[in-house]
């Protein structure tokens, strides 16, 4: 289960810097008389009155004045919202002050292993959902055969030098992932997309598809249409299906190859 106080902790920031800014702009209303704005309507037209608060004497607000009856309503809009934003502050406070949801995974952890045999988690531990996801995901699937023959750090058989990089990028961030998986689109289209990766963190499943001959015209139109119906299928760019690309003009780009293991997979 995903923790969500780093959630939490950032939603507390921008009520803070919220009512950093209702401060910045109450203080700059420091100096306006103390009234308050009542509002009519007569015959179809709105109507301010000032109101003295210490007094309660009430006077018409001509159009003179109208932009004092501005700046009075916008600073009690600002006091108002300051104090919302400040109570909301102290719930979220007293929230993350208390909430831990790996409690309930330390539960299990803490447990004699002779207990752990017995028992099925109501949370995973994440190296039982990785071994689980390893199982359900078999790899090496592609019969098609290969010219080449390239390992990983790990010991994977990959296809290319590209792919390598790639598996071994994967390593270094401990992502797990199975090469060449049978993914079937529909009834009709079977894949086998490069890599299936396991965002751990969200155990969320991803497919990467390396594109390497784009500079091949018929290579190029056989993986956009793959890619369409990757989409009509519910994988989608950027989300669950992750690409990369080269060609002999735009060769492969590590960096990032790296830059988009951090931010989907890890």
């Amino acid at each position: 289960m995903k923790n969500y106080k780093m959630d939490l902790v950032k939603q507390l920031n921008e009520i803070e810097n919220l009512i950093a800014k209702g401060n910045r702009n109450i203080a700059k209303l420091k100096d306006i008389p103390d009234f308050k704005v009542n509002v009519s309507k007569s015959h179809g037209s709105t109507q301010y009155y000032l109101v003295d608060r210490s007094t309660g004497i009430k006077k018409y607000a001509g159009k003179k004045q109208l932009r004092l009856v501005n700046k009075i309503i916008q600073k009690d809009y600002e006091m108002a919202a300051v104090n919302i934003l400040e109570m909301q502050k102290t719930k979220l406070e007293q929230i993350i002050n208390t909430y831990d949801i790996e409690i309930i995974t330390k539960l299990y952890e803490d447990m004699p292993e002779a207990k752990k045999k017995m028992i099925i988690p109501i949370i995973e531990p994440d190296e039982m959902y990785i071994q689980r996801w390893l199982e359900e995901h078999t790899g090496n699937q592609n019969p098609f055969p290969s010219d080449g023959k390239y390992y990983t750090s790990q010991g994977v058989y990959v296809r290319s030098k590209s792919e390598k990089i790639i598996a071994d990028l994967l390593d270094k961030y401990n992502v797990p992932y199975r090469y060449e998986p049978l993914l079937e689109l529909n009834s009709r289209y079977t894949v086998y997309p490069d890599f299936v990766i396991l965002n751990v963190r969200k155990r969320k499943t991803i497919y990467w598809e390396h594109l390497g001959m784009l500079g091949d015209v018929d290579y190029a139109r056989k993986n956009f249409e793959k890619i369409a119906i990757y989409e009509q299928n519910g994988y989608n760019v950027g989300d669950n299906l992750l690409i990369s690309m080269e060609s002999e003009d735009k060769p492969f780009d590590a960096k990032s190859v790296e830059n988009k293991i951090k931010k989907y997979c890890i």
